[in-house]
């Protein structure tokens, strides 16, 4: 025991120590990007090229770099990595083919790149700098807990500036009277706000004393911005996800604990509403009893209309219900409103490889972080996983209702340290399942000498 364990504590002490600069420099870009976020800084330094984008950037080479010096290449959760390459690689192609080949009107190219480097490209640098910049799972749970601070914090500053306590850029009230949060419209503030509440509530579970009651103190106003938005959208996603994720760990969670957690939400979603019923309740009951009597259209803002004219376009061009229009073409056609679905978008404009590669994505990591539940023996490292699957799932939800930017960034970052902390779970049972492993003995009854891969 003694001659398996001393070599080891020098590399794992070792490997710690050695995060902390990598651990000050995530957080430095959570900070970063969320004050650039919240009080609307744009900072551009040039054309597609933000300050915070050029921190990413400068990040991103230099861990390449210590990869490539170290020699430490080992790719992980491969078919995440194949799904995105594959996404924007056929997006890239799609785009030359709209601009040189089809020559839509109206269709820019440079422009088009732009938003393809934000909106895909950045997707995937973001999710890889969170994913590979740290090794220990401890490490990436301090950080995913700071991001869950910036996240509070993000949603105090938006209800501040709600109620006129603040004033935060040129964040102003809908003419419908919602509220407009700090990472985009209503319903794409409320879908990043219902991604990141499972996590609040397992902080909450979780912490004891002051932290407890900052942390609950977070929830409550967290709740409070999505009723806010009211975006029926995001209600959808957080009742959907809850029954869904509830389903896929039914082995883990017990019906007791089931309903004591949604009473536990659901006193503070009522709570919430109590309040907030004071300047909110007329169009709390619009959105939610006045426009849910009418027809489909009524009922979905339009959106079941604004999606027919998009497969009808395609059904128009069959070929493109396989191949889609290109990448951005949908903005050159004479449509009035946004896509209003993420799914729909990627069809439209990238066809079935769009779609079948955006599932994937979602997919791949909501099964990565199931397993993980299994595999994890810390009971707050469990939750937070757990956490992580159900917000996974309500913007797999929410998105259905509306299209995002910013808050895929936020999001793929915070897949990129849970991803670390499944995958470190996921190699250490593999580890464990070869230690115990009967060795494999000759004839003779002689033991197998272990290969240096094994040790």
């Amino acid at each position: 025991m003694n001659a398996v364990s001393a070599p080891t504590m020098p590399l794992v002490q070792g490997r710690v120590a050695a995060e902390r600069g990598m651990r000050f420099m995530l957080a430095a870009l959570i900070i970063f990007v969320s004050i650039s976020d919240i009080f609307d800084l744009q900072m551009s330094l040039a054309p597609g090229l933000s300050a915070k984008n050029l921190l990413l950037y400068m990040l991103a080479a230099g861990l390449a770099l210590k990869m490539t010096i170290s020699g430490n290449m080992k790719v992980e959760l491969r078919g995440l990595h194949a799904a995105f390459a594959v996404l924007i690689a056929y997006s890239i192609l799609s785009m030359l083919a709209a601009y040189f080949v089809v020559g839509y009107p109206r269709y820019k190219l440079v422009e088009s790149a732009i938003n393809l480097k934000s909106r895909l490209v950045d997707q995937a640098i973001f999710f890889l700098v969170f994913f590979y910049a740290l090794r220990e799972s401890k490490n990436a749970y301090s950080i995913m807990k700071l991001m869950l601070l910036a996240v509070m914090f993000a949603n105090i500053a938006a209800v501040l500036d709600a109620w006129g306590f603040i004033q935060i850029g040129e964040l102003e009230e809908r003419a419908d009277g919602r509220m407009q949060g700090v990472m985009g419209e209503s319903n794409q503030y409320a879908a990043f706000v219902c991604t990141f509440l499972p996590a609040l509530v397992a902080a909450v579970m979780w912490s004891r004393g002051v932290r407890r009651l900052v942390w609950l103190t977070g929830l409550l106003i967290s709740t409070g911005a999505m009723i806010m938005a009211v975006s029926r959208g995001a209600f959808v996603a957080v009742f959907v996800s809850s029954i869904w994720g509830a389903i896929l760990l039914k082995h883990r969670i017990s019906a007791q604990k089931v309903i004591s957690i949604a009473g536990a939400f659901t006193f503070v979603f009522i709570l919430a509403i109590a309040v907030l019923s004071v300047r909110y309740g007329d169009l709390l009951y619009s959105r939610i009893v006045g426009d849910s009597g009418g027809d489909m259209v009524g009922a979905s803002s339009g959106r079941t209309e604004i999606w027919t004219n998009a497969i009808v376009t395609m059904i128009g061009q069959p070929i493109t219900l396989l191949t889609g229009f290109g990448w951005d073409v949908y903005w050159t056609m004479p449509f009035r409103y946004s896509p209003h679905n993420h799914y729909v978008s990627l069809w439209f404009n990238l066809g079935v490889v769009g779609v079948v590669c955006g599932v994937m994505v979602l997919a791949i990591v909501v099964r990565e972080a199931r397993a993980a539940v299994d595999r994890l023996q810390l009971p707050e490292y469990q939750a937070a996983m757990a956490a992580f699957m159900f917000g996974a799932l309500a913007i797999a939800v929410a998105t259905f209702f509306v299209d995002l930017y910013t808050p895929w960034l936020w999001f793929w970052s915070y897949a990129g340290l849970m991803m670390r902390i499944a995958i470190n779970a996921k190699n250490d049972a593999r580890a464990e399942r070869e230690r115990t492993a009967p060795q494999p003995t000759s004839a003779y009854g002689w033991v197998a000498r272990p290969s240096m891969d094994a040790r």
